[in-house]
């Protein structure tokens, strides 16, 4: 009986072991690259400028990223302010999502009229 506990225990800790090495070597593999940055998870939005004024449109630009080897999009300001249909920004945010470093997003968010 023992000896099956101490097998079960060495089996947990092997298992801990590796997920602890695959986490830390690809903790940056995809990431935004823009604030803080968790090792398992990051959810965030940092706001880049504000006017102040009254915002009554909203434009999302994304750009993505799979292990650091694939990334596609556009997280432009240009692109954001185009899907939101805006003549004038009022404020600036970008957004971040990281998992694992296997998914990442940044998505620049404009606010304006």
């Amino acid at each position: 009986m023992q000896k099956l506990l101490l097998a079960t225990f060495h089996t947990w800790l092997f298992r801990i072991l590796c997920l602890t090495t695959l986490t830390v070597t690809f903790q940056n593999c995809a990431s935004s690259g823009f604030g803080t940055q968790g090792l398992l998870y990051e959810k965030q939005r940092i706001s880049l400028m504000e006017t102040g004024s009254f915002a009554t449109k909203e434009g999302f630009s994304c750009a993505k990223s799979y292990l650091g080897l694939i990334s596609f999009g556009d997280a432009s300001v240009e692109e954001a302010q185009k899907q939101g249909n805006l003549k004038e920004i009022t404020s600036i945010e970008l957004e971040t999502y990281n998992f694992l470093g296997i998914y990442a997003k940044l998505c620049t968010v404009t606010k304006g009229n």
